[in-house]
């Protein structure tokens, strides 16, 4: 049972949110109940990201859980604001996985302890 749905979704929504920016024709979102974490995966088709991007995104999707910024900034993922978004999400998650291909599309899966 996910109890803390105003988190998971402003994960959700950057990541989708990200998948737009790229230009993505399909995207898939998928939250699944792992127990005592969730496993929340979101792929696209869209522009992929080069090496550099993809280091970049890993490194913002890498920072540590923050738990005291968690209930401040939860409802502010999504919002458009470039890079903060998947840094956003990197504090409010324990893990994270990225591939990339460029012109073929991204994956992200990003896991959380629940709350």
């Amino acid at each position: 049972m996910i109890r803390d749905y105003g988190k998971v979704q402003g994960i959700v929504c950057e990541l989708i949110a990200n998948s737009v920016q790229a230009r993505a024709k399909k995207i898939e979102a998928t939250i699944e109940d792992l127990g005592t974490e969730l496993r929340i995966e979101v792929k696209d088709d869209g522009t992929g990201m080069n090496p550099a991007q993809l280091e970049a995104a890993q490194a913002r999707l890498a920072l540590p859980r923050r738990h005291e910024i968690q209930d401040y900034y939860g409802g502010l993922a999504g919002g458009g604001a470039g890079g903060t978004g998947l840094a956003l999400v990197g504090m409010m998650t324990d893990r994270s996985e990225v591939h990339s291909v460029p012109g073929q599309g991204t994956a992200v899966v990003v896991y959380r302890v629940k709350d």
